[in-house]
């Protein structure tokens, strides 16, 4: 015998299987749409990372245990960004942008989950990064208050 419940639970997946995105929409982004990421996106996630972990060095500068924590964090991510910079650096074409970042930020870029503008992908690709620049300059003036208090 059938509970209402196991209908419902049927009823609700034939509800919500969404229609399958397509790569390259035409509708949305006719023409041609690009299939790889500029490599000047990745160098401005480097640098967003390289940049938390100096305001890290910047702040723990003070404190020796802190500092020794901010050294292990550092030999992590030179190994976390060193081995796919040197991984890449296996391939003997390189992909050579073709054209400015900003035009690269204008034009459609095609993803698994659909197409987007090229500045859709560089913002999904350093949010976090921007996020925890944030949080990491709201700590460091947290620390110099807490610093000066006492």
């Amino acid at each position: 015998m059938r509970s209402s419940h196991a209908r419902h639970e049927i009823e609700y997946e034939a509800a919500v299987t969404p229609a399958p995105l397509v790569a390259g929409d035409v509708k949305r982004f006719p023409g041609a749409v690009q299939t790889v990421m500029d490599p000047r996106v990745y160098k401005i996630a480097l640098a967003c990372w390289v940049s938390l972990l100096g305001i890290f060095w910047i702040t723990f500068w003070v404190s020796t245990n802190a500092l020794f924590m901010v050294v292990i964090s550092t030999g992590y991510a030179i190994v976390f960004f060193g081995v796919p910079y040197l991984m890449s650096r296996q391939i003997i074409d390189h992909p050579v942008p073709a054209r400015s970042l900003l035009a690269f930020m204008r034009a459609p870029f095609a993803t698994i989950d659909g197409t987007m503008r090229g500045w859709e992908a560089l913002l999904q690709v350093i949010l976090v990064p921007l996020c925890l620049i944030g949080g990491g300059i709201a700590i460091s003036f947290i620390i110099y208050a807490a610093r000066a208090a006492h």
